[in-house]
Order: C-alpha cells, then structure tokens, then sequence
C-alpha cells in the first residue's frame, strides 16, 4: 500500500539518522575528553604544570544532553501548530477497540510477527494534553535520567567506547528485576534464559576491556592506576544501568497510565534537568576538586570549561555536534518506534553498539589517532574475547525480546499456556514484554 510504503520509507530514513547520530555521539564525548584547551585550571603536561588541560567535563556532558533534551518540547510545539492540534497521539497510544486504547506490544514468532495489545485506559478519560501536575512529577524520571548519564559520563572517562557501549547491555538484568516487582510483569524461562546469556557476555567485554590495556607482565605504578581507574569506571557504569532500569519503569507508567507522549516526556526531562544545573553548578563548583579520579564526580569548574570553549573553535564546535547529534537521536528513536516498531529500534540499538566499535577501529587504523588520549581503539588479543562477548550480548538481548528464538520449544511452553488462558477471559493478550 502507498501508506505503508511512504512509512517504511519514513522509518528507514529516521532508523538512518537514530544509528549514525547514536554512534557518533558516544565517539565524539571520547573526543571531547581527549581534547586539550587553555582554561583557568592547571595540570601536569610532560612533568611540566599547565593551563592547557584535557576538556574532560562529564557534568558538562549532561548539561550538553539536557539541553538537546529541552529543545524536543520546541520540536512538539512546531507539531502541534502545523497539524493544529493541542495534543498529539503517540504510537504508544493511538490504537483503539470498543472505546478503549491500547499500547502495540510488537511480538516477533517463528513465521511471522504480529502486534499485542496492552489496554491502557478508557479514551474519554484520555487528556487533551498534559496535565501540570503530570509535568511536576516528571522531575523525577529526569533526577534519575541526570544520575545515570553522569555516573556513565564518568565512566566513560576510563574506559574505551565499544567497552562502554557493550555493558550498557547490563540494563536488561536490571530492568527485568524491576518490571517484575513494580510492574506485575512476568518472566518466562526464555527471558531467564536471556538474561543469564546477556550477564555473562557483560562478563566476558568487562574483563576484555581491562585486560587488553593492561597485557604486560609487571604493572607500573601508572598503569595499576590505570587498571584501577578502569574498574572504577566499569563499576560507575553499572551502577548508571541500575538507575536506568528504574528509570524506565518510572517512565513506562508517565507514558501509559499518565498518557505523557515520548516527546513530551523527553522534552519535560530535558527542562527540569536544566533546572537541577541551577543547583547543581555552584554545588559542583564549590566542592574541593580532590586527587583521586573519583573527585569528578562531585567537582567541576564550569568556569574553566566555558573559558576552554572561548579559547578552543574546535571545542566548541564539538559541542555544538554533539547537541545537535543527541538531539537527533531523541527524536529518530521517537519516529523510529512510530514508523516501525520498537523491536526494530531495539535492533538499531544492537547495531549501534557495534558502530561505535567499527567507528573507534577506524579512528585508529584510518585516521591513525592513537595514543593515551585518543578514541581509537587498536585491535588486541584480547579483543577477540570482546568480539565474543558482543555476539552473546546481541543474541541475548534479541532473545530476550523475542526477535531471535533460542532453540528449546520448551522454554516458550509456560508463555504459550498463559497466553491461551488470558485469550479465553479477554479478546486481548496482556503479557507485555
């Protein structure tokens, strides 16, 4: 049909944008971190005290996504006034059956794959847009949203690109944890499955990743540091998907039973985040900037940083794309969902972690940046086990959505049972998963 023909074309256009904007994003905060600029603070250059320090802010990450975040409400309001209409439908909740709304649950089978139906809520109980009271409490899912970027932030500061983007797949332990406790959601043996599948590919990247800087036989002094600093930066990121598990459960109940729109709720996340900074920046800078790697954390000085922008065009350039890129991926991933499914964008996401490991190879090898600072990543023995790892996570996290089937029949039997037994009491499946 021309429709859907003109939706896919759609869909594929955003899919295009949300993989190559996912992937540079990650590699240009390496960048950025890797990036030395004349600011107020001093440090140590080959022995010798400095001003022309490394750009690594990770507070100033967050407020650099928080502002792309804000300008999606900017986008909405252009929506609205050009389809003329105060609230706009949202794939989460445009499908409609005897006066009620449903949320499409995509579920993928051996054949075929077909649509879910979650219902939500009554349509004439459906608000004409959102609520104030439903803004106010979207502080929350944002404190969370600028906990779990900034202690990933962190950790990125330590650890290379692919090897962070990889135990990000961490989430879906987490994440299935919380869905089951404050959801009412149930896992089957598959998902268990899934999961082990994922956690032991974590695992395996993890050890990878610290092993492969670290091959020779007697450590110095700097490189225990090193090792250390990438334990700890590991260890942050972990964290970061703990919170971002409860972080989607949170948003999860805002998008169904508060009937908030993807790019409100990101919009909303973005604005109140920028209201934490108000906080937050003579907090951070106030703190003492202390010795250890985990003193970024509670300290930066926002004044070196602006002052490092005004003496560096690069810098600031960098900046400005990464707004930009980070903006565009909120937005594809939105689209992406509403022209094709969310299977589809948990597929780009896979993909995405494997351009930012293709993108830090090319870096190295192509452009030939190397070095302590840089965001290429050479081609170790130990990246072979990474390899390993990365196609264990691929095919749990697939597996765990159902994309990809693992081969017992016996592991979907419990799912099955249950599905027939809903479809006896309701027209309506209403598993989510």
């Amino acid at each position: 049909m021309p429709m859907q023909a003109e939706q896919n074309r759609k869909g594929f256009l955003w899919g295009l944008i949300m993989l190559v904007s996912g992937t540079m994003c990650t590699i240009i905060t390496k960048v950025q971190y890797g990036m030395r600029a004349e600011g107020t603070e001093t440090c140590v250059v080959n022995g010798t005290e400095s001003n022309m320090c490394l750009f690594d802010k990770p507070w100033f990450g967050v407020l650099q996504m928080k502002l792309a975040m804000a300008f999606c409400i900017v986008v909405l309001m252009i929506r609205q006034k050009v389809q003329k209409r105060s609230y706009l439908e949202t794939p989460v909740m445009n499908m409609q059956k005897h006066g009620k709304k449903f949320m499409s649950t995509p579920k993928a089978s051996r054949g075929s794959a077909s649509n879910e139906r979650t219902p939500i809520v009554a349509s004439s109980s459906a608000p004409k847009s959102t609520s104030w009271e439903t803004i106010l409490w979207i502080l929350f899912p944002s404190f969370l949203d600028l906990l779990t970027t900034v202690l990933a932030n962190v950790g990125l500061l330590w650890v290379s690109s692919s090897i962070y983007q990889m135990s990000r797949g961490s989430v879906v332990l987490f994440n299935a944890i919380f869905s089951v406790r404050f959801m009412g959601k149930k896992l089957f043996a598959y998902h268990y499955v899934s999961i082990f599948v994922v956690m032991t590919a974590v695992a395996i990247v993890a050890y990878a990743g610290i092993m492969q800087s670290n091959s020779a036989t007697k450590l110095s002094v700097e490189d225990q540091e090193k090792q250390a600093n990438q334990v700890l930066g590991l260890s942050l990121i972990f964290a970061s998907q703990l919170i971002t598990a409860i972080q989607i459960v949170v948003e999860e109940w805002f998008l169904t039973a508060r009937q908030v729109s993807p790019l409100t709720l990101v919009g909303w996340e973005g604005i109140w985040g920028l209201v934490f900074f108000v906080v937050l920046t003579p907090l951070l800078m106030a703190t003492p900037p202390g010795t250890t790697a985990l003193s970024k954390i509670w300290h930066e000085d926002f004044v070196d940083t602006f002052v490092k922008m005004s003496n560096s065009f690069a810098v600031s350039m960098l900046v400005l794309l990464y707004i930009i890129l980070i903006g565009l991926f909120n937005l594809a991933a939105n689209f992406v969902t509403k022209y094709l499914s969310s299977v589809v964008r948990s597929i780009l996401d896979t993909l995405r972690t494997l351009g930012v490991w293709v993108l830090s190879l090319f870096i190295f090898y192509v452009v030939r940046w190397t070095g302590a600072n840089s965001p290429g990543e050479p081609w170790t023995v130990w990246s072979w086990l990474e390899l390993a790892g990365f196609a264990l996570m691929v095919a749990g996290t697939l597996a765990y959505k159902k994309i990809l089937h693992l081969p017992l029949k016996s592991l979907y039997e419990a799912e099955e049972k249950a599905a027939s037994a809903a479809f006896v009491k309701s027209p309506f499946m209403s598993n989510m998963h």
